[in-house]
């Protein structure tokens, strides 16, 4: 079903989450900071909800943008830490 609706399994990989949540970050934080971070904070929100044995990834580029607002939100200091273990 998920490919008559145009979904399929190469879109829920990390990179093509991260791709999404990119583009929806710089769509939706544009004015707050530039691409570069906005990638960054992509990437690092995305690997850390697929960390580990995820099953359902369906709502995994929700989860990242909140993850990325939460992270600008959170200022400078959490900006320059976020993706640190």
């Amino acid at each position: 079903m998920d490919g008559l609706l145009g979904r399929s399994e190469s879109a829920r990989t990390p990179a093509a989450m991260t791709a999404r949540v990119s583009a929806d970050a710089k769509r939706a934080f544009g004015g707050l900071a530039d691409d570069a971070i906005l990638e960054r904070l992509a990437r690092v929100a995305v690997n850390e909800l697929c960390h580990g044995s995820t099953k359902v990834t369906t709502f995994i580029p929700v989860l990242a943008m909140r993850r990325v607002r939460d992270l600008l939100e959170g200022g400078p200091a959490s900006l320059e830490t976020a993706g640190e273990a």
